[in-house]
Order: C-alpha cells, then sequence, then structure tokens
C-alpha cells in the first residue's frame, strides 16, 4: 500500500519550486509574505548504495550527512553533491564502523569541506575506520564522540542524537549505532542506524525519547530481531525506508509487520528514496535508475 510513485520529471518540478540563488545546495526555506511566519522545509534523500547506508538531510541552506555507504559507492553521494552545487556538509555522522556505514567516509571527507564529525564512543580497527581516521588527520578534522544525549543546532528542526548506553554488547558493531531523531513541524524521522535487540530494549526504555515518528529509516536493513516487533509498533511509522539491495533483501517478517502496520515501504533496492516535508505533509519521490 504504497504512495504513488513519481518519478524524474515531477521530482524535479517539485524541487525546482524550493530551489534558490546563492551558493550550491537546496534552500529549503520558502518565504511568506511580510507579517507571516517563515515555512521551513527539509529534503531527505536515502541514496541507493546497495545494503548500506548514506542519507542526506538539507534544510535551511544546511546539511547533515548520516553515513557514507561503502567505498565503492561513494560517488553516488559525490555525483550528487556536484550536481547539486553542494561544497560543504555542515554535520557528517558516522553511526558506527561497519563498512557499509563508514565506507566512503574517506572519500567525502578529501572532496568536500566537513565543519563537525560525530562518531560513537567505541573502537574499531577495520581497514575502512582506519582510511575514516587517517583522512580526519590529514584535515586536523577531530571527531566529537558522542557518549551523552546531544541536541544539535539543525536550523528549522528539533534534531538529537541518541547514543549507546553500554560499555559492551553482544553485537559488537552494530548494537552501537548513533540513532537519531529529527523533527520538523508535525513530521518526525527516525534514523536508527544499525540496531540490533539490545539497542532496540535501550530504545525502548530510553526516556527521553518519544519512539512515535512518522517516518523510520528501519534499523539493519530490515532484519529481524525478537523486538522488532515492540519497536515497530512503538514507532508507528507512517513511511519506512529499507536500505537494502536485491541480493540481500528485508526480512519478511519486518515487511509483513510493517504492512499490518499500514506503512508505506520504500526499499533503496529500487532506486534512491527522496523524501520532502514542510513540517505538515510528506512527499516521496523514488528514482528507479539503476546506479
Amino acid at each position: 500500500m504504497r504512495r504513488q510513485r513519481r518519478f524524474a520529471a515531477l521530482l524535479g518540478a517539485l524541487l525546482l519550486a524550493f530551489l534558490s540563488g546563492g551558493c550550491g545546495g537546496w534552500a529549503g526555506k520558502e518565504q511568506e509574505p511580510s507579517g507571516q511566519q517563515e515555512i521551513s522545509r527539509l529534503k531527505v534523500t536515502f541514496f541507493d548504495v546497495g545494503k548500506g547506508d548514506a542519507i542526506l538531510l538539507e534544510t535551511e541552506g544546511e546539511t547533515m550527512l548520516i553515513d557514507t555507504g561503502y567505498d565503492d559507492t561513494a560517488d553516488v553521494i559525490l555525483d550528487y553533491l556536484e550536481e547539486e552545487e553542494i561544497r560543504d556538509l555542515d554535520w557528517l555522522v558516522i553511526t558506527h564502523f561497519d563498512k557499509d556505514h563508514v565506507g566512503g567516509a574517506d572519500r567525502i571527507l578529501e572532496a568536500v569541506e566537513v565543519e563537525r564529525v560525530l562518531e560513537p564512543d567505541y573502537e574499531s580497527d577495520s581497514g575502512q575506520t582506519r582510511e575514516y581516521k587517517e583522512a580526519l588527520e590529514a584535515l586536523g578534522l577531530e571527531p566529537e564522540k558522542v557518549t551523552d544525549t546531544l541536541v544539535l543546532d539543525f536550523p528549522g528542526t528539533e534534531c538529537t542524537v541518541y547514543p549507546p548506553r553500554q560499555e559492551d554488547y553482544e553485537e559488537e558493531d552494530n548494537d552501537f549505532s548513533l540513532v537519531i531523531s529529527l523533527r520538523i513541524g508535525n513530521e518526525g524521522f527516525l534514523f536508527a542506524g544499525d540496531c540490533e535487540k539490545e539497542r532496540l530494549s535501550e530504545l525502548l526504555a530510553e526516556k527521553d525519547l518519544e519512539l512515535r515518528h512518522q517516518v523510520l529509516k528501519v534499523p539493519h536493513h530490515g532484519r529481524e530481531e525478537k523486538n522488532s516487533d515492540k519497536f515497530l509498533l512503538a514507532v508507528s511509522p507512517e513511511a519506512a525506508v529499507i536500505t537494502c539491495s536485491e541480493e540481500k533483501e528485508p526480512d519478511k517478517e519486518i515487511l509483513e509487520l510493517l504492512s499490518q502496520l499500514g506503512a508505506e515501504v520504500y526499499l533503496t533496492s529500487e532506486g534512491t528514496v527522496t523524501c520532502v516535508t514542510d513540517g505538515s505533509s510528506l512527499e516521496f519521490f523514488q528514482d528507479e535508475q539503476a546506479r
């Protein structure tokens, strides 16, 4: 039960209405007549990078990239940034250090200017993580390790980062995922990284986090956990985006649970997904052209 997909022509027509002059990037704000409040707008792009995460947020002239996909899919992100004339990122958030989340980070850091980098507080010695750390060092950037709930100044939104609460997990990488809640007007987005069972339990018990959100980036590429049903029920999304590939599809149980909740499901294996909102409604588009 998805909303009817609209493709490149319609997407281009709508986004042109949101563009303004000046420096590159998506404008993110519509000027109201004198005496009326300006309306903030948010554009969220879930890139098709296979079974990996790379999500770009644009609003009020600022940008945030959540994860960077694989090393060999970084061009998907870089091509978009070049096309949109986005020359810098205000925020780069690495949710955790798996190669499908941090793999393209070194190439992103080398190609565009990044103001602030956020990462979880745990150690990884993977090759992709080392390349990311070396790129940071070469640029003289010091990443900020998120150890406490962090409220970000992301214009026009309420944006909060929730760190892992334990020092050790059975799942050493995925359950260290940073989780981001972003609200704009009446619409909420929850970016749940690769959270597995233990981390989902933490989120269900998080006192300061209202789990109900309209849009969910489904955790761990749609893999089912024993408490997935409780988590999905608590979020009760209207729309769910699953970052996956044709070779590694989401579990049928997750798709069935989302269907029972009435959520519209978008798979990045079918193309990059874009959501545009002014805080009162959501518009989804999907580019089905192959990478």
